[in-house]
């Protein structure tokens, strides 16, 4: 449910959504972008569309990394998480706004267009060129092929000789001129004799593929044949068995030694199977002679249909070989009509040339990658991120400052690369934290981080970033191991310099809830007792201390499961 406020139920009966749906319902919340972060890698799936459960990264610090040297981000020690983080930096810390995001996609479209059109340009440009050098060329082989007259060729003028061709190819259907001698009844007999002979190979290879099935059926006749015969075989004791054991009240069987009797049955059986295997045979025997009689038929049907090809491919050669004019018929409509379309073609692509729309949408296309070019080079990227991570570097040196770092006035800042911070000192050397000693040093460059980067979430107009901190047992680094290793209800005590320490921890957590009042939430599940975070510091508010019983989930929540289950 959605609402200013909304009423928890006690049960919930049923579900009215799932995990994908409350997935797209946080990302519309947070108002994420639906474009990826990267225009230039769009295969790679670090540079999707940022989610929600990618902004966790800066809301957890679980007890495994809030001190962790190596990690500085929550899920960032898988490849997945580390590489999406490192992709969505830019967008989180404000750099890259959704405006910019969708100028850069465009930009990238853009490009791509400008590239085929471009291509499509040079391609018209290139073909006209070509067809000028070719354009004699094309009415001497209109001119060869009888196409055109040459009274049409009295003016060399190149607009006359493409209008001479364009309505050449404009014709619907173009007229090969042959002359009177050339139409003789040997042409219409050609094409006769074609279509027979066309016609015949169809029925030939008809019969052919008969006669193939009915010799693959014969052959599984005649072993199906064999097979029942060697069935009549083994069943034919069987009947000799039993007329043994009608002709003698009491007979052995000269196998088994037993008596018949016991066995009359399964003779009996035997010999109905025989009986089936007898009829089979017989039915199988009589197959062959239908086989022959379809066999011979084919045959002279087969050596009938050669008969008439041979014939008809004997009057087509004959036809061939006294009349020039049907060969030559044949191959000039082949020719006139592979001429009639490359023509056509390659007036399509001369006038192509000439049309405006290309050349018109290639310049609007340029001159739009011009504007978001220079719309992005206003917003200057680069130098604002610059400046976003200048302001954070401060931040964090400021509450490093106030914790528990090895040299509070170190330079302190954030690589969004490394994915982890930088430490120098005065002479200008630095080092990522991994490089730093002592658990106090690693908490409080944590802390510091996260702590400064929500700040800086915070002064942004639209982040997606939820304002909410979670430190699970900051104060770890500071308990003696003989301490923590205790399995104990009591509250845990530390030397006063170590409570001193965690108390300015405390101190800051308090200051930052109190500075953005109600905008940022801060919540810490530790084992430091009340003397330690107690005392009257702003901005603390206990919830509860789980110990003796007390539990996150009450013991009561339970039994009402286990009895409305019941």
């Amino acid at each position: 449910m959605e609402g200013e406020f909304v009423e928890i139920p006690v049960f919930i009966e049923q579900g009215n959504t799932n995990v994908k749906q409350v997935k797209a319902t946080l990302d519309r919340l947070a108002q994420l972008t639906m474009l990826g972060t990267d225009t230039e890698n769009q295969a790679s799936g670090y540079s999707a569309r940022p989610s929600f459960r990618d902004l966790m990264a800066f809301c957890f610090q679980p007890q495994n990394v809030v001190a962790n040297p190596d990690v500085l981000f929550y899920r960032a020690d898988t490849t997945e998480h580390r590489e999406k983080l490192r992709a969505i930096f830019p967008y989180v810390l404000g750099a890259t706004t959704p405006e910019s995001l969708e100028k850069r996609w465009e930009l990238d479209r853009l490009k791509r267009e400008q590239r085929m059109k471009q291509r499509e340009v040079d391609a018209y440009t290139k073909a006209s060129a070509t067809w000028r050098a070719n354009l004699t060329n094309w009415v001497s082989e209109a001119l060869e092929l009888g196409l055109i007259d040459k009274e049409l060729l009295k003016s060399n003028d190149e607009a006359h000789l493409l209008a001479v061709l364009t309505s050449l190819a404009q014709k619907d259907v173009p007229e090969v001129p042959i002359s009177a001698d050339a139409v003789e009844e040997s042409v219409v007999e050609y094409a006769a004799l074609q279509k027979e002979e066309s016609r015949l190979n169809v029925e030939l290879a008809e019969v052919r593929h008969r006669l193939n099935r009915l010799a693959e059926l014969k052959s599984s006749v005649g072993q199906y044949e064999i097979s029942l015969e060697k069935r009549k075989e083994r069943l034919s004791l069987s009947r000799w068995l039993r007329n043994q054991a009608q002709d003698a009240s009491q007979i052995i069987c000269p196998v088994c030694a037993q008596s018949m009797d016991t066995h009359a049955a399964a003779v009996d059986a035997m010999c109905d199977a025989l009986a089936v295997v007898e009829s089979d045979a017989r039915r199988v025997s009589k197959a062959p002679a239908v086989f022959d009689r379809d066999w011979a038929t084919l045959n002279d049907t087969l050596r009938d249909l050669t008969d008439k090809i041979n014939a008809v491919s004997v009057r087509r050669k004959g036809i061939e070989e006294r009349s020039r004019k049907a060969k030559q018929q044949r191959f000039s409509t082949n020719q006139v009509a592979r001429y009639l379309g490359a023509l056509e073609q390659a007036l399509v692509v001369y006038y192509g040339r000439e049309n405006p729309g290309a050349a018109s949408e290639l310049e609007t296309i340029i001159s739009r990658i011009q504007t978001l070019q220079t719309e992005l080079s206003l917003e200057q990227y680069e130098l604002k991120l610059a400046r976003v991570l200048g302001r954070l570097r401060k931040s964090m040196e400021k509450l490093a400052s106030k914790l528990d770092a090895e040299d509070p006035n170190a330079s302190v800042a954030l690589d969004i690369k490394e994915l982890t911070v930088k430490v120098g000192d005065g002479s200008g050397h630095s080092d990522f934290l991994w490089q730093l000693g002592s658990g106090a040093n690693w908490l409080t460059y944590h802390v510091a981080a996260t702590l400064g980067l929500h700040a800086l979430f915070l002064g942004l107009k639209n982040s997606p970033v939820p304002g909410l901190l979670v430190y699970d047992q900051p104060s770890q680094v500071y308990f003696p191991r003989k301490l923590a290793s205790k399995k104990t209800d009591l509250d845990p005590k530390i030397g006063d310099e170590d409570a001193v320490a965690v108390r300015r921890f405390f101190q800051v957590f308090g200051k930052a809830t109190s500075t953005f009042k109600g905008d940022f939430q801060i919540i810490v599940v530790d084992h430091a007792s009340r003397d330690i975070w107690g005392g009257g510091l702003e901005g603390i508010h206990f919830v509860e201390e789980w110990r003796r019983g007390r539990k996150l989930i009450p013991q009561s929540w339970i039994d009402a499961m286990n009895l409305s289950s019941s």
